[in-house]
């Protein structure tokens, strides 16, 4: 995954390769070939995909401001009401990625739906960089997942890495509801991420879509509005990340600190953008952990 990391943007080779990466990782049964293409093909054919395990993967698609945006539900085995989890891909990720990380969490007793962002996928632009039009997108995923009869209300997490991390981040300051939240490898402090960027294309793609005017950053850096945050969170970040600099992470660690802030965090030293595997062992642990046992004890930074 060195070459993924590397490059903001990906090609049809790297999509693949994520995919597959993300599929071993996740659970041995999706291991196997066409695991998650045979999802998505019975997704596509009837609307949801029953697995052997009991869970049910459904297209979840709904529409914000007369715009399409794709969205996969997970449902457990079972009845009950579980803990909601709403999971955010990255730039130019989609929900169908996400499949073997709702999968792994599904088996392990959570609810979920994955979100593309506006302009990704099969969800309408265009994309603003996780602006209002992306927060508002996944606030109503968030929402409509919080009301399903098997959804407690009550334990409600946000997932999202890369740019999905800096969405949950956002999210997480906004929504008073939120119990838990994992932020991987995301953007805090957009116009020290915009500073300290080394690649040309990340810059880009950051004036483009949002301007970079004052409001804009302002917008985008939930680190000025940590104060607000009232559930623990999980850092992850690799410290070799170019698309990211872990700058991002260790300034967001401080703030945190500083506000006296419940947090857990865990830094990669030999990893780039993409930490692999740990960060689907890290998440399910982390959800455990504070979703399914409401144990909110100290922080522990790692």
């Amino acid at each position: 995954m060195r070459t993924l990391s590397r490059r903001w943007r990906s090609s049809k080779f790297l999509v693949a390769a994520w995919i597959a990466f993300s599929i071993t990782c996740a659970h041995p049964a999706l291991a196997q070939p066409g695991g998650a293409e045979k999802i998505i093909e019975r997704m596509e054919a009837t609307g949801c995909a029953l697995l052997e395990s009991g869970v049910k993967v459904c297209r979840y698609d709904y529409a914000v401001n007369g715009k399409a945006v794709e969205a996969i539900s997970f449902h457990p085995a079972g009845d009950g009401r579980f803990p909601g989890v709403l999971l955010i891909p990255g730039y130019e990720r989609t929900a169908r990625e996400l499949i073997p990380l709702g999968v792994r969490l599904a088996r392990e007793g959570f609810a979920g739906v994955a979100v593309s962002q506006p302009g990704f996928g099969k969800s309408q632009g265009p994309p603003d960089f996780v602006g209002p039009r992306t927060l508002e997108v996944l606030t109503v995923g968030y929402r409509k997942l919080r009301e399903e009869s098997y959804v407690d209300a009550e334990r409600m997490g946000i997932y999202g890495y890369s740019r999905g991390g800096m969405a949950a981040s956002l999210l997480a300051v906004e929504l008073d509801d939120v119990k838990a939240a994992v932020f991987g490898a995301g953007v805090y402090d957009f116009q020290r991420a915009y500073d300290d960027s080394t690649l040309p294309g990340v810059r880009q793609n950051m004036r483009a879509e949002t301007g970079m005017t004052k409001e804009a950053v302002r917008q985008r850096s939930s680190i000025l509005r940590m104060e607000n945050l009232k559930c623990p969170v999980l850092i992850l970040h690799g410290e070799k990340d170019m698309n990211v600099p872990v700058s991002q992470a260790l300034l967001l660690r401080d703030r945190l600190t500083q506000l006296h802030k419940e947090f857990e965090i865990k830094l990669f030293p030999d990893k780039e953008h993409s930490i692999g595997a740990p960060a689907g062992d890290l998440t399910v642990d982390f959800f455990q952990r504070r979703l399914k046992k409401q144990a909110f004890g100290a922080a522990s930074n790692n």
